[in-house]
Formats: structure tokens, C-alpha cells, sequence
């Protein structure tokens, strides 16, 4: 029996598992205060203070995905008027209450944890509901109107986020997963990410895209 051609199989793909990836990434200085939209000068200032840590400081300076995620929340707090010790202030408030969230959950009993989870399910598909609603009252034209044509996608995406929580991936691996083109994709990503939905990450080459289970009050 003749062996199938190598363009007729199909490999065996799966999602790339973009948390980890993201767990290993290094950047350098002048990548990482570009991705971040803050300058070099800015960046050495804060790594010289010891407020953002290099991965290595021996060498060239280079900035792993922990230290990439600080300097964009401190760059958050800045544009919304705080001072730099109150943006730092900030930033390190959030990254340890999301810690420590971290932690609660890890030590919490399988009854407690379920609950928990039917808790979030619940506020998401009320948030859900809401952007759906907005999109159909929406007096729209131009290119809104597109994105208000395509409801019935930013459905089939909202579904994607909520079978698939704490996802990270970019619009075309998700375009690919639910079969739909990547350009009406992105646009409802985009929809998706302005009612904060969803968080767009920039990388080099790439936007990652992570769904963002509402916090508790």
C-alpha cells in the first residue's frame, strides 16, 4: 500500500500554550519600553531605582514578561494622572491582590471553589448579555454598523471566552478554532476588548488576547 503524500496528511496540531511561552520571553531594554510606550530613559530610571527588575543586569538589560506586565500597569497609572510612587503604588497593590487571589484559591475546597466558579460564571454571562444588548441598540453606521451586523459571531466569540476561561491567544489561532476569518475577528475582538471584555496584550510581531473574569468586590 503506497504511502499517503505528505500534502495530503494533515499534522496533528494543537493551541499553543501561549502562557508559558510568555512565561520565558525576553526583551531588551529599548524592545520592552517600545511595547510598553514608555522611553528608554524612562526605563533605565525605574530599573535604577530597583522598581522594575531586568532579568539580567550583568549583561545588556533584558526584561521578562513579569517585569513587562509592571511597567505597562505603571504606565496605566501614569496616563490616569498619578504620580510615580503612586503608579508604582498601584501597580504592585494590583499584581499582589491578584497574588494573593491566586493563593485563596489554590487553598480553597472543591464545594467552595465550584461555588466560586458557578459565582463568576454567572456575573460573565451577565456582562455577556449586557455588550450583546448594547450591540443591538447601538445606532450605528459605517464601520459600527459592520460590527453590529456581525452579532451573531461576537455571540459565537463571546461563547469561545466563556467555555474557555483564563485563554490566551491571538486572533488568528482563535479565528482558526471557531472557523471564521481573521479580519472579522479582530474586529470583534476589538469591540470585545473597548468593553473590557477581554485585555489585548502587544507583542513583538503579534496581539495576544486574554479573557478577564470580573473581580469580585
Amino acid at each position: 500500500m503506497p504511502e499517503e503524500s505528505e500534502d495530503k496528511r494533515r499534522p496533528d496540531l494543537r493551541p499553543v500554550d501561549l502562557g508559558q511561552l510568555l512565561d520565558h520571553i525576553q526583551l531588551g531594554i529599548g524592545q520592552a519600553a517600545e511595547l510598553c510606550g514608555v522611553s528608554v530613559r524612562q526605563l533605565s530610571y525605574w530599573t535604577d531605582k530597583g522598581i522594575i527588575e531586568p532579568v539580567d543586569e550583568n549583561r545588556s538589560r533584558s526584561y521578562g514578561f513579569q517585569s513587562v506586565e509592571k511597567i505597562s500597569l505603571i504606565k496605566q497609572a501614569l496616563d490616569q494622572g498619578f504620580s510615580l510612587e503612586g503608579a508604582v503604588t498601584e501597580a504592585e497593590r494590583f499584581l499582589r491582590e491578584r497574588e494573593e487571589e491566586g493563593k485563596k484559591l489554590e487553598g480553597m475546597s472543591d464545594t467552595d471553589l465550584e461555588q466560586l466558579v458557578l459565582t463568576r460564571a454567572g456575573q460573565l454571562a451577565q456582562l455577556a448579555d449586557r455588550i450583546r444588548r448594547e450591540v443591538r441598540t447601538h445606532r450605528v453606521s459605517g464601520d459600527l454598523g459592520q460590527l453590529a451586523s456581525s452579532l451573531g459571531g461576537i455571540d459565537h466569540l463571546i461563547g469561545f471566552f466563556e467555555a474557555n476561561p483564563y485563554t490566551i491567544s491571538t486572533a488568528r489561532q482563535i479565528a482558526l478554532r471557531l472557523g471564521s476569518e481573521v479580519n472579522e475577528v479582530e474586529r470583534e475582538l476589538q469591540m470585545l476588548e473597548e468593553k473590557r471584555f477581554i485585555q489585548r496584550i502587544s507583542y513583538p510581531g503579534a496581539d495576544v488576547y486574554r479573557y478577564i473574569p470580573q473581580r469580585r468586590h
